[in-house]
């Protein structure tokens, strides 16, 4: 048994990993509900991405949460402007 914060795939505890180190804009929710193991959300707040917990294809769904930060850096750093 993984213990909470921690995905049981290591491809997607990599990736979860590495979007907390890129950038305080997002937050990972741990919220067990059926096959949801949790959310991914931008400080914008829109799009949050659900997290997987048993993914048919671990390595494809750690690709896409990669992709899903990607997408949304730009908004960590427009709040940092506007609260400059």
């Amino acid at each position: 048994m993984v213990g909470r914060g921690r995905h049981q795939h290591n491809e997607i505890n990599a990736a979860i990993k590495a979007l907390r180190q890129l950038s305080a804009a997002f937050s990972v929710v741990e919220d067990h509900n059926g096959h949801r193991w949790g959310w991914i959300i931008c400080i914008c707040g829109q799009n949050p991405f659900s997290v997987t917990c048993t993914p048919r294809n671990p390595g494809t769904h750690a690709k896409q949460i990669r992709k899903w930060a990607i997408t949304h850096c730009a908004c960590g750093e427009i709040d940092k402007e506007e609260t400059s």
